[in-house]
């Protein structure tokens, strides 16, 4: 008889982990797709146009989104399974990241569309996981999250990523060939993602989470989160943008957001005109802000979580 029960709690506790795993993905996936269609979006890929880009379009983003649910899923299951410490849950993350990868270029015939999101999501999808194992004989039902909930996933990914950059780019001035993110770091000593993740995403924990949840929620979700984009656009050291355009294409992205909000963001009457302007002036200078568009997937992953957005 006890045999018999024991046996029906793991069955249960195996079907409940798969479920939230699913439900994990699924806020992943929406975040993914909300990102992807959000228009106005300067230099960006968005239904209307294609940006700064010239090897993509919003249909390249439908098909690569398409290819992520599987991997999402890999990243929530092993953060829910995991028993290890959380520096090897980072690093299983990661290889699950690079298998990922692979099938996010092969649907893509060999375009970039997701790599920085396969990156991040992965850290928050496991990281949540594992905040998720010590409910799992608590809740029926995936739990809403509240405030203090969020502020645990930040403290677990700052655990899981510590020492990232200084492990990534040891030795770099010995390496005969460089990614993007080292030539950076080496050029400009600039720390990118990895530098973000390391530090647990402070922007998001400290300024862009309290923004959503002080929105006013009778306004359109697109309104919400043009204003969440460009609060990152205003701050955030995009490596796509440096990539592109160097230190000086930063600035000029950091200033057109600054200046766009502080003169009433998407409150003034002709806000979509300044958008389109900003947009035609990023198209002209090759800049694509794809650093904060990372970062609104999973902020708007997080507002999924407490059931903001």
């Amino acid at each position: 008889m006890r045999e018999e029960i024991s046996k029906k709690k793991i069955i249960n506790k195996i079907s409940k982990i798969e479920k939230w795993a699913t439900q994990l993905t699924i806020y992943a996936q929406q975040a993914v797709l909300y990102e992807a269609v959000l228009s106005p979006k300067p230099g960006l890929v968005d239904p209307v146009d294609s940006g700064a880009h010239r090897d993509m379009n919003i249909y390249t983003f439908m098909d690569s989104t398409c290819s992520l649910y599987q991997g999402f899923y890999q990243f929530a299951q092993k953060g829910l399974l995991w028993k290890d410490s959380l520096k090897k849950l980072f690093e299983k993350s990661r290889f699950i990241g690079i298998e990922l990868e692979k099938k996010m270029l092969k649907e893509t015939k060999n375009i970039n569309t997701h790599k920085g999101i396969i990156f991040s999501m992965g850290i928050f999808l496991a990281a949540t996981g594992f905040f998720l194992q010590r409910y799992l004989d608590v809740f029926i039902e995936f739990p809403i999250f509240e405030k203090e909930d969020s502020d645990e996933i930040f403290k677990i990914i700052k655990k899981m990523t510590r020492g990232l950059v200084a492990e990534d780019f040891k030795q770099i001035d010995k390496k005969d060939t460089l990614t993007h993110g080292e030539k950076l770091y080496f050029k400009y000593g600039f720390t990118g993602i990895r530098g973000e993740a390391e530090a647990g995403y402070p922007f998001i924990e400290n300024q862009i989470m309290p923004r959503i949840r002080c929105q006013d929620k009778k306004e359109s979700l697109q309104y919400r989160l043009l204003e969440i984009l460009f609060l990152l656009m205003s701050n955030t050291e995009d490596s796509n943008v440096i990539h592109r355009g160097g230190v000086e294409a930063l600035e000029l992205v950091k200033k057109e957001a600054k200046s766009f909000l502080k003169t009433g963001g998407l409150a003034q009457e002709n806000a979509l005109k300044k958008i389109e302007k900003m947009n035609s002036l990023f198209v002209q200078k090759h800049i694509s802000p794809g650093g904060s568009a990372d970062l609104l997937i999973v902020s708007i992953f997080l507002g999924k979580l407490e059931n903001i957005l």
